[in-house]
């Protein structure tokens, strides 16, 4: 469904490409294509649409609906992306490995250094 889509989607772009390509320019600036003076601008005296003008209107309906069709199926389609490695480091950061635990248990004694620059336990100063 997704694959004939995306090929409706594809074919009509490049339809609505060639159609507008097709088409002949209006020269003549704003002023002609609001009535200015033209009877070939927007409000003139040829009111009627062209075919290439109602195919353009066509496609750029079809495209529009096809875009639209393939976000929400691409929204539905699943996890995927920054939601699935959010996921995947929150579930990593609940459940430790077991190899952590040995590394953070280190016994005291391994630790090198001289016993002198380790501090005394505190005992209260008493003054007489």
């Amino acid at each position: 469904m997704e694959t004939l889509l995306t090929i409706i989607h594809v074919g009509v772009a490049l339809f609505m490409i060639l159609v507008v390509l097709v088409q002949g320019g209006h020269s003549g600036g704003v002023g002609a294509a609001f009535g200015g003076g033209s009877s070939s601008g927007l409000l003139g005296a040829t009111g009627a649409t062209t075919l290439l003008g109602k195919l353009t209107y066509a496609a750029a309906g079809i495209f529009m609906v096809s875009s639209i069709s393939l976000s929400v199926i691409q929204g539905k389609s699943g996890n995927v992306g920054l939601g699935k490695k959010l996921q995947e480091k929150a579930a990593a950061a609940a459940s430790p490995s077991p190899s952590a635990a040995p590394e953070s248990a280190a016994a005291p004694s391994a630790s090198p250094g001289p016993a002198a620059s380790q501090q005394p336990a505190a005992t209260p100063v008493t003054t007489p």
